[in-house]
């Protein structure tokens, strides 16, 4: 959900630039014209007015609208990870959008790494439980001080309390 977050933030600064790029460039525009012989500062006003407003006029309307897909993408996530909602037909009920976009913006979602750990089968989503391909989190107590640590299968470490070497066994 963080990458999601980042993603809106990201955007949100992103059309708020634009927009007051637009807005502030229009009087730059003017005042640079109007006293671009006094002074060559004017002329540098009159090509960031120039600049601000044609980014603005063309950025503007496309990254709020980016915005727009960037916030129902982020809840989707929120709705797979806080409401438990693992259906097509839920999540497009959840977004009042009709299912064909609502499985997109679910395919989306997964594309972009904002959705980890959950495979589509079919219209529905589930936990990706396909536990041969990552990595197996052991716990184990030391023999020497008896604190528990954290190991993945077949790695060797040294606890970090006494520093004896542990190491986790290859099959569990």
């Amino acid at each position: 959900m963080e990458l999601a977050e980042k993603a809106k933030k990201r955007n949100f600064i992103l059309a708020l630039a634009f927009t007051i790029g637009l807005i502030a460039g229009i009087p730059c525009i003017v005042v640079g014209a109007i006293n671009m012989g006094d002074n060559k500062g004017f002329i540098a006003l009159l090509v960031f007015g120039i600049a601000g407003t044609v980014l603005g006029f063309y950025g503007t309307p496309l990254l709020w609208t980016r915005l727009a897909t960037v916030n129902q993408e982020l809840t989707v996530v929120r709705a797979v990870t806080q409401e438990h909602l693992y259906t097509v037909a839920d999540l497009a009920q959840r977004l009042s959008v009709n299912g064909k976009t609502a499985s997109a913006t679910l395919n989306n979602c997964i594309r972009k790494g904002y959705l980890v750990g959950y495979i589509r089968e079919g219209d529905r989503l589930v936990l990706n439980e396909n536990r041969a391909l990552a990595p197996t989190q052991l716990s184990l107590t030391c023999s020497h001080c008896g604190a528990t640590v954290q190991l993945q299968k077949g790695e060797t470490s040294r606890c970090p309390y006494c520093g004896s070497v542990l190491s986790a066994p290859a099959k569990h």
